[in-house]
């Protein structure tokens, strides 16, 4: 049986077809661009398309002693994880990147209390992991340190906890600079008392917000109160209960939420008890995702990078995977504020 086309063409066939070497073929192929120039690589793409060149992925893999996968465990309670906004983006980012490159991502949500037991972690099928960890910080850091025992390289999103191992790097935002933009932005408004609306389960990334919220209203001459109030879980319902039955007894000048989804849930709860925003008290949400467009009035929040995030790690990744080190082992995304008219 006569072989197609796309089976017969070799990195041979289309180098010279495009007048380069080999290398300069692979270079592409692999997505290595940095070393090719704009038009030389414009060239190899055209010759790669007129030929139906196809790579093919299990030699390859098996040449450099790859799978050509990722894995990325992912703590959460909620069995829904992916419905999350910010991880929902974060993954898109870092999965798009790596699809780019001919890399899968293998994906695994486990309960905290299981991080170690989780398959993901024991497979060997994956060149590389990566991880999002939540519950108390000293879980987390055991779960830090065990994933730094594994070997592979690793990216931990979202921890402040440092690493000197050379085949780990984190990637998360500036989530305290962002709260002190709301504290600073709600000072304006000369505000006496706030509330952070959070979730019991704990992530570092919330902890820096109220971390950066409180040290810049510590530092203000107005000692402004600030008290924190823990929802059961990031429900909507139950953060709309928690915070209505608590504006029963006591209504603060502004609710600062840990995330635009329960922001949703406040204003909700504001509007059960015939409370106006920002008349009436100043509400504020955290990442910058698409529910600050839907609520009315439009949310104040703080815009975040997560598919950014997501790609970045990728591009670290291949780094280390064709045998350089990680160009950065820590590195930090800025966000911004949004002035909505929500506070």
């Amino acid at each position: 049986m006569k072989r197609s086309r796309s089976n017969s063409v070799t990195l041979a066939d289309v180098s010279r077809d495009a007048g380069v070497s080999v290398m300069t073929v692979s270079n592409v192929v692999r997505g290595r661009a940095d070393l090719v120039k704009l038009e030389t690589r414009r060239r190899v793409e055209e010759s790669i398309a007129k030929l139906n060149y196809r790579p093919n992925l299990s030699a390859r893999s098996l040449r450099l002693s790859q799978n050509r996968s990722v894995g990325i465990v992912i703590a959460d309670t909620d069995p829904a994880y992916l419905t999350d906004p910010f991880i929902s983006r974060l993954v898109s980012g870092l999965s798009n990147y790596l699809s780019g490159r001919d890399y899968t991502l293998d994906i695994q949500g486990v309960a905290p209390e299981r991080f170690e037991n989780a398959t993901i972690l024991r497979k060997a099928g994956n060149d590389a992991l990566c991880a999002i960890l939540c519950g108390p910080r000293q879980l987390r850091k055991a779960h830090f340190e065990y994933l730094q025992k594994l070997g592979p390289p690793l990216i931990v999103f979202q921890e402040v906890f440092q690493s000197r191992a050379e085949h780990v790097a984190l990637v998360h935002q500036d989530d305290q600079a962002g709260g002190a933009a709301l504290a600073r932005h709600l000072l304006k408004r000369k505000i006496r008392s706030i509330v952070f609306v959070r979730p019991m389960l704990d992530w570092c990334a919330v902890e820096q917000r109220e971390k950066g919220l409180r040290s810049v209203l510590a530092k203000d001459g107005r000692q402004v109160e600030v008290k924190t109030l823990l929802a059961p879980t990031e429900g909507f319902d139950d953060v709309q209960r928690t915070v209505a039955e608590y504006l029963g007894s006591r209504v603060p000048d502004a609710i600062v939420s840990a995330t635009d989804s329960l922001a949703g849930a406040v204003l909700s709860a504001c509007e059960s008890r015939g409370l106006s925003v920002p008349k009436d008290i100043a509400v504020t949400g955290f990442n910058g995702f698409d529910v600050w467009r839907y609520t009315r009035p439009s949310l104040t929040t703080v815009m975040s990078p997560a598919y950014e995030m997501g790609s970045f790690a990728g591009e670290l990744l291949m780094q280390r995977l064709h045998g350089d080190p990680f160009s950065k082992h820590n590195t930090i995304f800025p966000v911004s504020l949004h002035e909505g008219e929500s506070a």
